[in-house]
């Protein structure tokens, strides 16, 4: 039996109100397909074998230490792509989202009606965060910026506000520059290393910090970029990353989820320094928000919202 996502699915998802989803958020939700169907028995358990073979025979894609060069074909590819379509910001998509495949929703894997259904839902989140996160800003900078296509919505909905797209790799850089000579938006590009952060980078007093999917790539190595960021002082934190610490670990789904996590090395540790610094004062951890929604491996939306407090290092 086939059931669909209402403006209040998408509220509990969220971690918010219903009546806190803006007019704009619900227009899309009202628009869209959210019809889904759990899997037969037959069909789910072929879902967990795969993954499980791919899990026991390594079949993911792996990045060496300080390796950029996944990033420089795919974020290349993108800028090849905006600069021939002229400034389509439909050329930023990133590629990771893909269509016709199961999503994770509330535990268990789904199938969907609509073929972009995760990209879809994101699309609609994204709106949600930006929207009643990230107004009144001076400055917002996306660590990670991949693509551009986080920097790129940002300066529509807030053209007065300098929007700062971070990234190790160069393509990227020269997307956000591009978006900003090509569709006159106002935003900068520059070049940053979450294992070597630029103490350079003025991150002035009202600014925002944004990492989406950005940081899984850092492992256990993540110290460095937490230090940075006591230290430049932002106004407000927001990372939306697959968060290992909150999986459930009696829950098979969450298990394969929890198996990728640790074979790729993927974001670990972050939240016990962050909860550390909280209890002596350092931090304010204002929401945290476990996604229960994702695609086939992984939960990529969940939320950790927190600032540094007056007086921190």
């Amino acid at each position: 039996m086939s059931s669909t996502l209402t403006v209040d699915d998408f509220a509990d998802l969220f971690g918010t109100a219903t009546d806190h989803i803006p007019p704009a958020c619900i227009d899309m939700i009202e628009k869209g397909n959210w019809a889904y169907a759990p899997y037969t028995q037959q069909d789910r358990d072929k879902i967990i074998l795969e993954l499980l073979l791919r899990i026991r025979d390594r079949q993911f894609s792996f990045v060496e230490q300080d390796d950029k060069t996944r990033w420089l074909k795919g974020w290349g590819e993108n800028l090849a792509a905006f600069d021939k379509s002229d400034g389509d910001l439909d050329a930023l998509l990133p590629k990771y989202i893909r269509p016709n495949m199961p999503v994770r929703l509330n535990g268990d894997f789904v199938r969907t009606e609509d073929p972009f259904f995760e990209q879809h839902w994101y699309e609609v989140f994204r709106e949600w965060l930006f929207l009643t996160q990230c107004a009144g800003f001076d400055h917002i900078f996306e660590f990670g910026c991949g693509s551009g296509f986080n920097v790129a919505r940002l300066a529509e909905m807030y053209p007065d506000t300098v929007v700062h797209g971070l990234d190790w790799a160069e393509p990227s850089v020269e997307i956000v520059d591009r978006l900003h000579t090509l569709k006159g938006l106002n935003t900068q590009g520059h070049l940053f290393d979450f294992f070597d952060p630029d103490y350079e980078i003025d991150v002035p007093a009202n600014s925002l910090v944004l990492t989406i999917g950005a940081l899984e790539q850092t492992g256990e190595r993540n110290a460095q970029f937490l230090e940075f960021l006591l230290k430049k002082k932002p106004a407000l934190v927001i990372h939306i990353e697959p968060t290992y610490d909150w999986y459930d670990q009696t829950s098979l789904i969450d298990h394969l989820a929890i198996a990728a996590h640790e074979l790729r090395n993927f974001w670990r540790g972050y939240h016990a320094k962050l909860n550390e610094f909280a209890e002596q004062g350092i931090v304010e951890i204002l929401k945290t928000k476990r996604a229960n929604f994702g695609s086939l491996v992984l939960e990529g939306y969940s939320q950790t919202i927190w600032k540094p407090s007056e007086g921190s290092i």
